[in-house]
């Protein structure tokens, strides 16, 4: 009858009947179809919110340049318009929040703000008040500075924050101290690569604008300490009173690795620790995050727990949970302020104090609406957390677990319904404990698949065998370790910790066992090159709608997964030259595919870096003696895609034979030499745009910098050449330290 009424339909407007009667079979089951995903999806929205609010701080960190007050002020009305007329509409308040990380990155922006040095300086005089003291490493320090005071520069130039490192034998201030010292200061550093990290924009969204090293012994002008720095002064005094009673008690370096899950300090670990716990995917134990977070507010949280229940009469009239919620936030509070209150920690905190709020307002602790609060609360505060690897890390971590366990809890709840009873209790016994190993096995695969995915595009690196290594030491960490540093910090004031430290050390002694075990197997570190940021992307999305969809319209989210996993095979984009930021060394890709530098000590860092996000373990004496240069009296040639590259060092004056050079690199300036050559690079161009990489394509070269990727945003410095050598006046009245 349908069919019938159509073609007549047809008959009279001129129209093919059976095309018409397709498409209205299509619409007829379209509609039910999305009805359905829909219908399956309500009480879902807030879960996509931050989500949403990623993408706009997204948009925001991707422009090429500062947005206009126009625009600025557009969002902010779009945003209110939206969230306000949107209200029962999921669709537009996705929209609202992505104007809203639009406008929380510019507020953020704007929040933190500072002036930028914008050239390096001779030795110069620096007062002003610590912030903060970390241990860089056995012999150098870290000192956060607000400085009063820059010899030679304007105050409306000085930077509210710099970055200094110092000696140890140089002075350790005390935070809160106001100090003096002599330093050579520089700009935040660019990208080591076009498109690198950007490390100098995470410094200027923490109040940097400067970074320096002291060259002389600090000296304490005033020793007085502000109300406000006391408690990070009495912390950094019980972290150093408390590593001297663990190394007390263990030797190295079990010793810096006790230190380093309970008050945070991880520079006096050996590098063979750190390398051996990297290979074998437990590196992240390290840096305490949400593991330590949860073991130690979790612990706290049961045993208060299973204390206050010994008491029937406490357990029978008062609510002993909410108590036991209250002392794991007192703990993760006071945990998280003691190991220095790192990113990571503070985020892990926020994540635990949702839960605990949760468990007092009597709803469901672990759930993923409570991951989408937590993710909201650090990227309202901290908006450029969505462009780095630790929260989305982590972010993706505890939502690959969340999801997990509310799908096993539903597994569970359905196989296990009306059958309890009659189950045998040794039966019971025996499932229980499956059930718990099943878990444990699938949790880790889980939170290292996900955290994987930012990973790989941020590092590089990946741990193939790192599900066995995790499932060997986390129950080591989770029964022995943790629960002995919890127990032996609680002691500590009392004299009485030896014991239990005693106990940490032998259980972090089967942790370096495991580890080592793990990081000598065959292949065990694999580096990848860097991947296109497209395909991370549709990977990460995948995985994201796998877990916040519900019903079986969540394995879309596979079929997306699928895709990104395609777009990982096509070859990433690598340029065929690059060149140090400064010009110190120049590195050709040859043909296969393996870059190759000029000189094999200078500017290690960097060209490790390189070789990092080339996928390549190999150490840069190894990958110089590859052919490729031929180098002789500081002049390497090299030929690369029918083009004949020279690079030069140190030459400065002298005669330069250009002939036949298609590209010429120098790490002093040209000025008028070698006009003739189609591209020439020198010191100059490298002081303005940073690192180059050049692209040898059949249409042409193509030369990308540094800081024409990075845009014209605040925290990228626009340099100047420095003026006449400052000259540093003596210091009057000095307070030794």
């Amino acid at each position: 009858m349908v069919a019938g009424a159509v073609e007549r339909m047809a008959g009279e407007h001129g129209m093919d009947a059976s095309a018409d009667y397709e498409r209205l079979e299509v619409d007829s089951g379209l509609r039910p179809c999305l009805r359905s995903v829909a219908a399956a999806q309500q009480g879902r929205g807030f879960l996509w919110w931050p989500i949403a609010l990623t993408f706009g701080i997204w948009v925001y960190f991707g422009l090429a340049a500062e947005p206009a007050p126009f625009a600025t002020g557009l969002a902010v009305v779009l945003g209110l318009v939206l969230f306000w007329r949107g209200r029962g509409n999921a669709i537009i308040i996705l929209a609202a929040m992505l104007a809203a990380g639009f406008v929380l990155a510019k507020l953020r922006s704007e929040i933190t703000a500072t002036p930028l040095l914008r050239a390096t300086t001779a030795e110069v005089l620096v007062t002003g008040r610590v912030t903060s003291v970390e241990r860089a490493s056995r012999s150098r320090l870290t000192i956060i500075l607000e400085p009063d005071a820059i010899e030679g520069l304007a105050l409306d130039r000085t930077p509210r924050r710099l970055r200094l490192s110092s000696s140890v034998k140089s002075g350790h201030p005390v935070a809160g101290t106001k100090v003096a010292l002599k330093a050579r200061l520089a700009p935040l550093p660019t990208p080591v690569e076009p498109g690198g990290f950007d490390y100098g924009r995470r410094l200027w969204f923490e109040g940097i604008g400067g970074t320096g090293r002291v060259t002389a012994p600090i000296t304490v002008v005033d020793a007085a300490i502000p109300v406000t720095a006391r408690i990070d002064a009495a912390l950094a005094e019980m972290r150093t009173a408390m590593g001297a009673r663990i190394h007390a008690v263990l030797d190295e370096p079990h010793a810096s690795f006790a230190e380093a899950l309970i008050t945070g300090e991880r520079s006096t670990i050996p590098a063979d620790i750190n390398q051996s716990l990297l290979v074998s995917g437990l590196f992240h134990i390290l840096s305490i995050s949400g593991l330590h977070m949860w073991l130690v507010a979790g612990g706290v949280f049961w045993s208060v727990r299973a204390a206050l229940a010994l008491v029937p009469w406490l357990a029978l009239r008062y609510p002993i949970k909410k108590w036991a919620a209250v002392a794991a936030l007192a703990m993760g509070l006071f945990y998280m302020l003691l190991a220095n209150s790192g990113v990571a920690t503070q985020r892990s905190f926020v994540m635990i104090a949702v839960v605990f709020f949760a468990v007092l307002v009597d709803r469901p602790a672990l759930s993923t609406r409570n991951l989408a609060i937590a993710a909201l609360i650090v990227l309202v505060f901290e908006p450029e957390a969505a462009v780095e690897a630790s929260f989305q890390m982590s972010f993706m971590a505890v939502l690959g677990l969340v999801a997990f366990y509310e799908a096993w809890a539903r597994f569970i709840r359905s196989r296990d319904k009306d059958r309890s009873e009659s189950r045998h209790w040794l039966r019971r016994m025996v499932l229980t404990m499956a059930q718990a190993a099943v878990v444990s096995v699938a949790t880790t695969l889980v939170a290292g698949a996900l955290s994987s995915i930012p990973a790989a595009y941020h590092f590089g690196r990946l741990s193939p065998y790192s599900l066995i290594a995790n499932g060997l030491a986390l129950p080591v960490i989770g029964i022995v370790v943790m629960p002995s540093a919890l127990i032996a910090s609680v002691l500590m004031p009392l004299g009485l910790e030896a014991l239990p430290i005693t106990v940490m050390g032998e259980g972090l002694r089967a942790v370096l066992l495991i580890s080592n075990w793990v990081a000598g197997f065959p292949g065990a570190h694999v580096t990848a090159a860097q991947p296109w940021a497209a395909a991370a992307g549709v990977l990460a999305g995948g995985a994201v709608l796998f877990c916040l969809l519900a019903g079986p319209f969540r394995f879309a989210g596979l079929a997306v997964m699928a895709l990104g996993a395609g777009l990982l095979t096509l070859p990433p984009h690598a340029p065929d030259v690059l060149i140090e930021r400064s010009g110190q060394n120049a590195a050709i890709r040859g043909e296969d595919r393996l870059l190759i530098p000029a000189y094999p000590r200078r500017a290690r860092f960097t060209i490790e870096k390189w070789l990092q996000v080339n996928g390549e373990e190999t150490k840069p004496a190894d990958a110089a003696r590859r052919p490729g240069w031929t180098c002789k009296d500081n002049r390497c040639d090299a030929a690369v895609k029918g083009k004949r590259i020279a690079y030069l060092s140190k030459l400065e004056g002298q005669t330069i034979d250009c002939a036949g050079i298609d590209i010429l690199i120098a790490d002093f300036p040209l000025r008028g030499a070698c006009r003739s050559v189609p591209l020439r690079i020198d010191r100059f161009d490298l002081w303005r745009k940073g690192a180059h990489a050049i692209l040898i394509e059949a249409q042409g070269v193509k030369v990308e910098t540094a800081r024409d990727l990075q845009g014209a945003r605040p925290w990228v410095v626009k340099p100047e050449a420095r003026g006449t050598p400052y000259k540093p006046k003596p210091l009057t009245n000095p307070v030794e330290p």
